[in-house]
């Protein structure tokens, strides 16, 4: 009689690698998200930029000129008031007033300077001929309406976008652009814009193009100030038959602005 010894020891092998453990891949320990305190900026009555977060209830971190001073609460009678580091911030509303804080003072004895939300400090436009400025062109403007194609509607154009971008409607404005891209916003606290006298119509392989002097102005939402001068380019098709009306409207084709003054956005 013949013995299936081999046969036996093979099915035993192949249960037994069955019900052996499979390997776990090792467990990773779930970290919390990092918590982001949120920052708020100031513009202060004499030009500094203030940034307060308030990591608790009972503490301030004020960044003020490259240093962060750390408050703690203390009592108020109205709003809520932070000293330490020689600093006092009292906080009501949305404002707020910043003081020196002498050695031996519970409150400052300086009333200090006030400290307004960007979209509350304004800018003035710049002079013209001045960085960032219109060019120092004295001629009168031609008060007129501007005719269809000409140099003036281009200009109106130009006028119609930047208004456009002042009360926040993008996506009527993206449709001034050829390339129906809807500005971002977002950076910008406050934004104004001076539009000036376009140059001359010029064509070139169909098509007409025309410069506009553009000076940009206002605050970001971090609450420095921002200085912007130079062009806006439209163009549109020329007169020749076959064109549609859409085609021979003025679009805008590119912006040519660089920064005059101020530094950009602090994240």
């Amino acid at each position: 009689m013949k013995r299936s010894v081999p046969l036996v020891l093979a099915l035993l092998s192949s249960l037994a690698g069955g019900c052996a453990p499979k390997p776990t891949a090792p467990e990773v320990e779930a970290t919390a998200p990092a918590t982001v305190i949120p920052v708020t900026a100031y513009v202060c009555e004499d030009g500094r930029v203030l940034r307060a977060l308030y990591p608790d209830s009972r503490t301030a971190q004020v960044i003020l000129e490259g240093s962060t001073y750390r408050l703690t609460q203390v009592i108020s009678g109205s709003g809520a008031r932070f000293t330490g580091e020689g600093l006092q911030w009292w906080i009501k509303g949305d404002e707020g007033m910043l003081a020196p804080l002498k050695a031996g003072e519970e409150i400052a004895a300086s009333p200090g300077v006030r400290c307004v939300p960007p979209a509350r400090a304004p800018v003035d436009p710049p002079e013209p001929g001045s960085p960032g400025g219109l060019p120092d062109d004295r001629t009168p403007l031609d008060e007129r309406p501007a005719q269809a194609g000409s140099a003036q509607a281009a200009a109106t154009v130009v006028e119609t976008y930047y208004t456009l971008l002042e009360s926040g409607r993008t996506t009527e404005a993206s449709k001034l652009r050829s390339d129906g891209v809807a500005e971002d916003l977002t950076k910008y606290a406050t934004l104004g814009a001076q539009v000036g006298r376009p140059g001359a119509v010029e064509g070139a392989a169909g098509s007409l193009y025309v410069e506009v002097p553009v000076s940009m102005y206002g605050r970001y939402a971090t609450g420095e100030a921002y200085l912007m001068g130079g062009k806006v380019v439209l163009r549109r098709v020329n007169d020749v038959p076959g064109s549609t009306a859409e085609q021979r409207a003025w679009r805008i084709s590119r912006f040519e602005l660089e920064a005059a003054s101020a530094s950009p956005p602090t994240r």
